[in-house]
């Protein structure tokens, strides 16, 4: 079963995910965080560049950090 995004981001490091996901390190530690999840759009190619690691049901079924 894949891991969810943030266990993958921990796994990988803010600056590595950042530089495979094409996005700025702010965004990728707050996807860390649980304080936001990536938009659809973006999704598609952080699933390519987790090479079969990560699934779009794992990336938006864990629960986002309460408020």
């Amino acid at each position: 079963m894949p891991m969810d995004l943030s266990s993958y981001i921990e796994k990988l490091g803010d600056e590595e995910a950042a530089r495979r996901f094409g996005v700025k390190l702010r965004t990728v530690a707050s996807w860390r965080r649980r304080e936001r999840k990536p938009r659809p759009k973006q999704v598609p190619k952080i699933i390519k560049a987790a090479k079969g690691e990560l699934s779009y049901e794992a990336i938006y079924s864990a629960p986002s950090k309460p408020q």
